[in-house]
């Protein structure tokens, strides 16, 4: 792990041996992408593109913010479908106690909410609370890869050079065997 960060940071550097001093540092799309694993955005700040940073930590922070809320209402809702379908195992006569009555207070909490209620809309929305759970996690490795990729290849093109004329010159010239047609960039 040291030697990642040492690496990344840029702390250690080459010997003279191994980079002509004359020659200037170039861009390394390698170290915007270490960077950006290190830390998200990190790569972005390297690369000059200051104005991603807040997108990144923006979509970061909305997908860990659902996250968190909805692995709160899953274990909210996954105590309180346990407690209710074994009660109704226990009011229909199949059972003689509840053996999770002890998460009768998840029930309660959702009872107060919306008056008694049977396990099957319980389990519902805690399997809707889950599966939201996973894609917002899912989405936190996408964002995450994504600033990846655009902090290497933005390193990538920081060098390439666009001219404001970006037109296509057509020349005619006579040639031997009749005009020749060529363009020009």
């Amino acid at each position: 792990m040291l030697i990642l960060i040492v690496a990344a940071t840029g702390m250690w550097q080459p010997s003279c041996a191994q980079v002509a001093s004359d020659r200037p540092a170039e861009h390394s799309p390698r170290g915007a992408l270490w960077r950006s694993a290190a830390v998200p955005g990190w790569g972005q700040v390297y690369n000059g593109h200051h104005i991603k940073v807040p997108f990144v930590y923006a979509a970061l922070g909305a997908l860990v913010v659902s996250t968190v809320q909805n692995q709160r209402d899953y274990t909210l809702y996954r105590d309180a479908f346990r407690y209710k379908a074994f009660q109704e195992l226990v009011d229909a006569g199949q059972l003689d106690s509840n053996p999770n009555a002890d998460l009768m207070p998840a029930y309660n909490t959702l009872a107060a909410e919306f008056g008694p209620i049977s396990s099957r809309p319980i389990e519902t929305r805690r399997n809707n609370f889950r599966r939201n759970r996973d894609l917002s996690a899912i989405g936190i490795g996408f964002v995450y890869g994504l600033a990846l990729l655009d902090a290497y290849v933005s390193a990538h093109l920081i060098d390439f050079d666009v001219e404001d004329d970006l037109s296509i010159r057509l020349h005619v010239s006579p040639d031997g065997l009749g005009p020749a047609v060529g363009y020009r960039f």
